[in-house]
């Protein structure tokens, strides 16, 4: 089941009130390491799409992103996930995805033809995760940290020095 709207990517259909409110509602300061950062300052579209350029996106106002430890995503990528949150009225795509469930209310979303995976998705919130690795240009955007640590597989440390929590940050990761 898809929650946001498929059209344009070059256009995001015009750009809808909803997230032309949400842009200006939560558009902070630049945060720093440790700080939450909602959206960037400009509010900035970001592109990127699958191996196959069968899928393409376009999201408006990415949040920095930062780096999943938990069981869902190292089992989707065999190591940890790095990802950036898009309010869904900001997000749109073209092209066929398929989604496979990891758990009652979350699902990662993959290009139909050639699996590249391109999204996480909690069903109860109002914003998705881009996965990183597939944004085209990630100019602008900051790791902001590492959330699920207490879940983090044992082969590896973290030691970047960016905050670590075992679980969401209490301020939210977006």
């Amino acid at each position: 089941m898809i929650f946001f709207r498929p059209g344009v990517p070059d256009v995001l259909n015009g750009v809808d009130p909803y997230c032309e409110n949400w842009i200006r509602t939560y558009r902070p300061q630049k945060a720093k390491a440790g700080e939450v950062a909602v959206v960037d300052v400009e509010g900035k579209t970001y592109q990127g799409g699958c191996r196959c350029g069968q899928v393409r996106y376009a999201a408006i106002g990415l949040s920095d992103i930062w780096y999943c430890h938990c069981c869902q995503c190292r089992s989707a990528t065999g190591h940890f996930l790095a990802a950036a949150g898009v309010a869904r009225a900001c997000f749109s795509h073209t092209g066929k995805m398929r989604w496979t469930a990891i758990s009652a209310t979350t699902d990662f979303g993959y290009c139909a033809k050639c699996d590249s995976l391109l999204l996480w998705n909690h069903k109860e919130k109002d914003h998705i995760s881009v996965i990183a690795g597939n944004i085209d240009n990630t100019a602008g955007l900051e790791v902001k940290g590492h959330i699920f640590v207490g879940s983090k597989a044992p082969y590896y440390e973290i030691t970047d020095g960016l905050p670590q929590y075992d679980a969401y940050p209490t301020e939210g990761t977006r």
